[in-house]
């Protein structure tokens, strides 16, 4: 059978709705296990917020913050060894220390941290010091 056809043979067999949800219900698993180790960091959650377009799939944005005083480079790295199988909670933690750098580096006068989460497509990590 040539590929299209066994392409169209999955398609009838399988809905965008189902894939859709089986992505987000992965998403919302990383995310708790994420959320669970950051809070030991004292990071709580500022806001989760979902988003999508016609046809495609949803988008997850969230907030966790914390003070930068309590983002420990030793701590972050024991736990990506602890995690390393977990891609979404590995790409936090690096993040932060890549952070946490900047702000020691930099010496900046800031006290807290946010990080901006984006599960879709495209997934992202971003923070910001304030």
């Amino acid at each position: 059978m040539e590929i299209k056809g066994m392409m169209g043979k999955i398609a009838d067999k399988v809905s965008w709705k189902d894939i859709t949800k089986g992505k987000l219900i992965e998403w919302l698993d990383e995310y708790k296990k994420a959320t669970a180790v950051l809070e030991t960091f004292g990071f709580t959650v500022g806001k989760v917020s979902l988003g999508t377009g016609v046809g495609m799939l949803p988008e997850m944005h969230t907030s966790m913050s914390a003070s930068i005083d309590n983002i420990r480079e030793e701590k972050l790295r024991k736990m990506i060894e602890e995690h390393k199988a977990e891609t979404l909670l590995v790409s936090l933690l690096n993040a932060l220390i890549v952070t946490r750098w900047i702000w020691e580096h930099v010496e900046l006068k800031l006290k807290s941290v946010t990080l901006h989460v984006t599960l879709g497509v495209t997934p992202k990590v971003e923070t910001d010091m304030h």
